[in-house]
């Protein structure tokens, strides 16, 4: 039997997947419809690899159903035209339309133009507009509201697309939605002198709409400096709060404002003001994963590894459960800084640069600091069956150290999955009283970075000790600059398993200090 058409549909290659239908005759249309284990259809997985238009009208015009079913990344049914326009080109989209898909489909309260604004709506996202323009001119329902009262509108607002927002409107989207006063749409949509004429005739400076922001907050979000400081002069409160104590650096971060940023930071507004949830600027900004606006905080001043007592939210006392020990109680009052917060290796290189604890690390930064995807990912994981079953388990070295670069556990630093999934992958169980699984998906295990730009990863703990891959390591990791990876393994009596422990460069020698072991 021929392989699968999914990795093919995937890879964008229209000529060697027209060779492959060719050559599939009668049995082409069992392919088409057959599902990989995610339940894609070639056609969901060339949408989702955002493959040419060529793919596209490949696999529909061989008789891939445009409304057929998948399931998305949390395992809820959608149909094709909902990954689309969450993923692919506008073109691939109308070729979907064109084709019979099913424009007014509704799942759990979203329709294609809100499923298109949540994951388009980035202050970077330059499809969005063409897409907003495709998905309207064919007449795409505009007001639909989730259950969590998101609306397009409201959520290209949040994001500060106006851009967007003016779109839809002309397009006929109900402006009611936002809840915006006369001033505030001059500060999203009109001019200048808008502004200045509605504060002339007594236009409330301090009004909220749908998010609670002023229209001061509102011009920090669309990135109007020259609207925020006539909102300034004429008394706007610039310390405002928009929904859950956001402030106006934070709206600025949001909508990726920097020259905003810049302005706000000249007035001299504090760094460490926090919203409801006890977080920072600098926090939301290592939310963001947005770089700049975490080195513009720090150059400014911010502390990167402040925690701060949570604020009581509004209704509550705020005082520690007279429950817990009095210790556990005011830790669990505490923020964590915002190394905690970020999935990017970039943002995480800068905070640990200015004295952020390394040991705040997230999994997704480590990886991303190393050069891998941040979230696991089993394209990665390449070795056969055979290699798997001679390499799958944990074993130690028995040399000071010997190198053990097999290519199983090499794949498994590459790829991220868990000791569980990798034995799935190849249709066998764990736990079955033998050793468990190698895995480099750990806690508790350091990181160092070299001078020469190698970095050292040491020891660390799959899982705890109830599952049947729990394992504490003894092994060194180096990842090279230009890629190469290195395990390096040790006897058990000559380097004990470690995990939570400190690692310092001292010279040229890494000292580890403790282990739970």
């Amino acid at each position: 039997m021929q392989p699968n058409l999914h990795p093919l549909a995937a890879s964008g290659d229209a000529c060697a997947l027209a060779e492959r239908l060719a050559a599939l005759g009668p049995e082409a249309p069992a392919r088409l419809a057959a599902v990989d284990a995610r339940g894609f259809t070639p056609l969901a997985c060339a949408l989702e690899a955002d493959a040419s238009l060529a793919v596209i009208q490949g696999l529909l015009a061989a008789g891939n159903d445009p409304n057929a079913g998948c399931t998305d990344a949390i395992g809820r049914s959608r149909c094709l035209l909902s990954l689309a326009v969450r993923t692919a080109a506008p073109e691939s989209v109308a070729a979907l339309l064109d084709a019979g898909a099913d424009l007014h489909y509704r799942e759990d309260g979203f329709g294609a133009v809100l499923d298109a604004v949540f994951e388009r709506a980035s202050p970077r996202g330059d499809r969005l507009l063409p897409m907003l323009a495709l998905l309207s001119g064919r007449g795409a329902r505009l007001d639909d509201i989730s259950s969590y009262g998101e609306s397009a509108l409201r959520v290209l607002s949040r994001r500060g697309r106006f851009d967007a927002v003016g779109l839809l409107l002309r397009a006929g989207a109900d402006e009611s939605q936002l809840a915006w006063s006369g001033l505030h749409r001059a500060v999203a949509l009109g001019r200048l002198e808008e502004v200045t004429e509605a504060l002339e005739w007594g236009a409330d400076s301090e009004a909220r709409e749908w998010w609670e922001r002023t229209p001061f907050l509102l011009a920090c979000s669309a990135g109007e400096i020259d609207k925020a400081e006539c909102l300034r002069r004429g008394g706007a409160i610039l310390r405002a709060r928009g929904r859950c104590g956001q402030t106006a650096l934070m709206h600025a971060i949001e909508a990726r404002r920097y020259a905003m940023l810049e302005y706000l930071l000249g007035l001299g507004l504090p760094l460490e003001e926090v919203d409801d949830f006890g977080q920072s600027a600098l926090v939301v900004a290592a939310q963001h994963d947005d770089e700049r606006a975490v080195a513009r905080h720090l150059a400014a001043g911010a502390e990167p590894d402040a925690v701060v007592r949570r604020p009581p939210l509004p209704g509550m006392a705020g005082l520690p459960d007279p429950s817990l020990p009095p210790g556990l109680a005011d830790a669990l009052a505490m923020t964590e800084p915002a190394l905690n917060h970020t999935s990017s290796g970039a943002v995480a290189r800068r905070l640990i640069d200015a004295g952020a604890d390394i040991g705040r690390l997230t999994t997704e930064a480590r990886r991303g600091l190393l050069g891998l995807p941040g979230d696991p990912d089993a394209r990665l994981l390449t070795v056969d069956a055979d290699t798997f079953a001679a390499q799958r388990t944990r074993r130690f070295g028995r040399a000071n150290p010997e190198r053990m670069n097999l290519p199983y556990w090499l794949d498994m630093i590459r790829c991220g999955l868990d000791a569980w999934s990798a034995a799935q992958r190849y249709g066998t169980e764990t736990g079955r009283g033998d050793e468990p699984g190698w895995c480099a998906q750990r806690f508790g295990q350091s990181i160092s970075f070299l001078p020469d730009g190698r970095i050292v990863q040491v020891g660390g703990e799959h899982e705890d000790y109830y599952d049947p891959d729990f394992c504490i390591y003894n092994d060194v990791f180096v990842h090279h600059p230009d890629g190469r990876i290195e395990i390096l393994g040790y006897p058990e009596d000559v380097f004990p398993p470690t995990d939570f422990h400190s690692a310092t460069l001292v010279g040229e020698r890494l000292v580890l200090i403790g282990s739970l072991g």
